[in-house]
């Protein structure tokens, strides 16, 4: 196979580069075909990877993060050719993508992965229209991410998320979403999601899902002391919340807060309401042989 490597130098606060030489180097040892280009912005991963001349390559490697999947995954959906397929070697902060689908992060794993080829057909979820890899968050979830974002460089993965979260949980806001129509009074949190993973280590114990079934998870009437409880149980990866199955439209909305703003892998992306549904087609992700999703 011949790939295109699209690098993002800005992934982890810029650290994530100190991994390249490793992974060129496992990569010149399998002497895998390559053009590598190093990006200018996120915007650029999506126009790459949608205006690829399918040609030529035959996948598109994500060099990144969460941000850089989400951005190289999208532009792949909106090629003409359904056929490209995605990889990844990563070099972010919260490798949640990568843990749900088993994609390795040591390097010689991750290239052989790559080497090998194997594909997985993923259903990928959109909001207003754009694809989303891990999750989608209204209200506090955009705030986390904010927040976590400019601390992570300082504090690392796991400190930052949990002192933006932290802080959010101090305030306990509550929002009145309207979903489909019905009414979720007192809400602390609510998400929309596909996988377990949701941020540096927290995990949903989630009900088994069908491929075209995605799951709107929430939090009501949670005091400042049972939020320690809930997190507690996140981290031990414990059931907590409560969640609703879905696979047709859904629609979201806040009487009470109309501009909420949302965000999903990772990054702040406008405000409600929020229309979540399936992508048109299904992306062909490279995973292990054998691979088994969580």
């Amino acid at each position: 196979m011949k790939f295109l490597m699209l690098i993002n130098p800005s992934s982890k606060g810029g650290r994530g580069v100190r991994l390249l030489p490793r992974y060129r180097s496992e990569l010149d040892k399998r002497k895998i075909d390559r053009t590598e280009i190093i990006l200018s912005s996120i915007d650029e991963a999506f126009e790459r990877a949608g205006n690829l001349d399918s040609t030529l390559y035959d996948a598109v490697v994500a060099v990144g993060g969460d941000g850089t999947i989400r951005a190289v995954g999208a532009g792949l959906l909106a090629n003409p050719d359904p056929a490209l397929k995605l990889g990844v070697l990563y070099t972010g902060t919260s490798p949640d993508f990568c843990r749900t689908h088993n994609i390795p992060l040591v390097p010689d794993k991750a290239v052989t992965c790559l080497a090998e080829g194997f594909t997985r057909q993923i259903f990928v979820l959109t909001a207003n229209g754009n694809p989303f890899f891990c999750s989608c968050n209204p209200g506090m979830g955009a705030e986390v991410a904010a927040c976590a974002n400019k601390l992570r460089p300082f504090l690392g993965d796991f400190a930052g998320t949990l002192t933006a979260l932290a802080g959010a949980l101090l305030k306990n806001r509550r929002y009145t979403f309207k979903v489909n129509g019905t009414l979720l009074d007192d809400c602390n949190h609510l998400l929309i999601t596909r996988m377990p993973f949701i941020a540096s280590g927290l995990k949903l114990a989630l009900p088994e899902l069908k491929e075209e079934e995605y799951l709107l998870w929430y939090l009501q009437d949670v005091s400042r002391f049972k939020w320690l409880q809930i997190l507690l149980k996140l981290y031990r990866k414990q059931p907590c919340g409560s969640w609703k199955i879905f696979s047709a439209p859904l629609m979201i909305e806040s009487p009470s807060h109309g501009d909420l703003p949302l965000e999903y892998d990772g990054d702040p992306h406008g405000t409600l309401p929020l229309e979540i549904k399936f992508a048109p087609r299904r992306l062909n992700l490279i995973v292990p042989a054998g691979d088994k999703l969580k």
